[in-house]
């Protein structure tokens, strides 16, 4: 699945320098079109926003994306970020998914056993530098006209995530759209780095390190589509 004409040692000189690296052409191509085309075309898509934020009187905490429900909770989690951290996109829980026996036969069932085999874990290790690494977590993700997420550092409790990843597949994107991942400064005051979701790349950074995902323009002409998990060592 990974490319066979990708060279990964630049890539791996400048994670270990600045801690934030995007690997270009990281999927083979043929994997990454058919990938796209599941995320585009095949995922049961659900809304997500924080577990612990306060419920919006008269909604779920999930709805069906373009629903009336889905607006009135984007509306709700865009007022709620006014005062702090939030999110609001669509996702697929590909761990508890496969866990589950859910949705049989869906491609990213398979995805998720690559990333946790052995070849692909090396791969991780090699790249990072940490030989620690022993599982990779992964969640599909679609971001649409008025999604975003707001700065945070990736640490949880009871997680040792090493780096975070995020496969982009996105067959056209343009900086204007917005959805883009912003590094900010240690004090979240200013950006320091943007990674646009470039097709078929691979962004990839040491946790923690603040950043966030900027808010998708109403003239995006299509979804953000990705693969992002994190590189744990437990």
């Amino acid at each position: 699945m990974i490319s066979n004409e990708l060279d990964i040692e630049p890539y791996r000189a400048r994670l270990r320098a600045h801690g934030r690296v995007q690997v270009q052409g990281f999927l083979q191509e043929d994997a990454a079109a058919r990938l796209h085309a599941c995320l585009r075309d095949e995922v049961p898509w659900e809304t997500a926003q924080r577990t612990d934020a306060p419920a919006a009187p008269g909604l779920p905490r999930s709805a069906a994306p373009g629903s009336a429900e889905d607006a009135a909770l984007l509306q709700a989690a865009t007022a709620r970020a006014r005062d702090g951290f939030e999110f609001y996109f669509d996702r697929y829980r590909m761990v508890e998914a496969r866990r589950d026996g859910l949705d049989p036969g869906l491609l990213l069932h398979v995805v998720l056993d690559f990333l946790n085999s052995p070849p692909f874990l090396d791969f991780a290790r090699h790249l990072t530098g940490d030989p620690a690494i022993r599982m990779v977590s992964a969640i599909a993700v679609r971001y649409r006209a008025g999604h975003f997420l707001r700065a945070h550092n990736d640490r949880a409790a009871g997680e040792d995530r090493a780096f975070a990843y995020v496969m982009n597949l996105n067959p056209e994107w343009r900086p204007d759209w917005g959805g883009l991942l912003e590094f900010l400064d240690p004090g979240e005051r200013r950006v320091v780095e943007t990674f646009t979701p470039q097709w078929n790349s691979l962004s990839l950074f040491r946790v923690p390190q603040p950043h966030q995902v900027s808010l998708v323009a109403p003239w995006a002409q299509a979804p953000r589509h990705s693969i992002t998990g994190w590189f744990r060592r437990g």
